[in-house]
């Protein structure tokens, strides 16, 4: 029988090894971050994780959790997802043109910002309506060169409900109650157009009826898919056409972002067709950093659309490929292609 103090030794070898032994690295052996996990847990399993990102309560972290499903509503996959939704560009034909650069940042081009400021869908499901105005923003500023002060501002109430829960795209996006996997609102504003916010400002609460219209818009030419996880087809994209509209599938982690280059352990795009790979919330990305070795530390820039309160003033480093944030990446592309008020077929639809 073996003696205490050999026991005892025995105990602190193992702590000791434990202790010393290299954090996980690999997505596959990392600890999942589960929903009600405290801010105590997710920081020991980001340490544990050897993730270099901070955490703490912010206001979507501290929702009640009947909260969050309401906000994280994005639809149901279809049972069959279309084999080929839609063409997509890959690295070969997006990446041709366009000499790469190490980082990239529509927030800062030549000293000018061509996105304006962070916006909060407070807890309406509307972000879709969000990632999609900020895309649209985006191609508009860059195709028009206007930056600081000067850059557009859409309307998501609009694009939300009037294009949405009142207008003949709600089988596909319905206000607060989220989208689907099609992005329909990006046809939408190839085929009906974008308002401005100060014709119809963001309230997140779901109006009697939209009379839409008296407002002008713009339309856009054209919108698209990016290649599920094809990196340098996502930059290029970005530095062609301006941000781009991107899903996530958030975890209390992600809830709790407060700064650093965030990542977890959902890489890949499971899904039968990559792009309906399962995701509840829509982002933009507005750039990216290779951070020294793109495939080990590079990161996306991500505007959110909860508030400069939450991560980095409204927006979050993220390794390229964590929370499924390269699976389903959607482009717009201006110059305009008509303009003015809408249609008069579509305004009969819309009212």
């Amino acid at each position: 029988m073996p003696r205490p103090g050999r026991c005892l030794f025995a105990v602190l070898l193992l702590t000791l090894t434990i202790l010393a032994a290299p954090r996980l690295s690999l997505a596959a052996d990392a600890l999942s971050f589960e929903p009600g996990d405290s801010i105590e847990t997710l920081r020991e399993k980001i340490r544990l994780n050897g993730y270099d990102f901070t955490v703490g309560e912010t206001w979507v972290y501290n929702l009640p959790e009947s909260k969050k499903k309401s906000l994280y509503t994005r639809g149901a996959i279809p049972s069959s997802p279309p084999k080929a939704a839609s063409p997509r560009l890959t690295s070969l034909d997006a990446a041709a043109p366009l000499a790469l650069p190490a980082s990239f940042d529509w927030r800062d081009k030549g000293g000018k910002s061509y996105i304006g400021p962070v916006k909060n869908q407070g807890d309406c499901g509307a972000c879709y309506a969000f990632a999609a105005a900020a895309t649209a923003e985006g191609a508009y500023n860059v195709a028009t060169g206007r930056t600081g002060a000067a850059c557009a501002d859409f309307s998501e109430q609009f694009i939300a409900f009037c294009l949405g829960t009142y207008g003949p795209y709600s089988s596909h996006f319905n206000g607060c109650d989220g989208a689907d996997y099609d992005y329909a609102e990006l046809l939408a504003l190839t085929q009906v157009g974008a308002a401005n916010e100060t014709a119809l400002p963001y309230t997140g609460v779901t109006p009697s009826g939209c009379n839409s219209s008296a407002y002008p818009v713009i339309r856009f030419k054209s919108w698209g898919r990016v290649a599920c996880s094809d990196t340098d087809a996502i930059k290029a994209t970005i530095m062609a056409n301006g941000p781009v509209d991107a899903a996530v599938n958030v975890t209390s982690a992600f809830d709790a972002y407060t700064g650093g280059v965030y990542q977890d352990d959902q890489a890949g795009c499971p899904g039968s067709d990559c792009a309906y790979t399962v995701t509840n919330h829509a982002i933009a990305l507005v750039g990216w950093n290779d951070n020294g070795d793109a495939a080990n530390n590079g990161y996306w820039i991500l505007r959110n659309s909860w508030g400069t309160g939450w991560g980095e003033q409204g927006y979050m480093r993220i390794k390229y490929g964590s929370a499924r944030v390269s699976c389903s990446v959607a482009y717009l592309t201006y110059p305009l292609q008509t303009g003015g008020r809408l249609p008069g077929a579509l305004k009969l639809l819309l009212q």
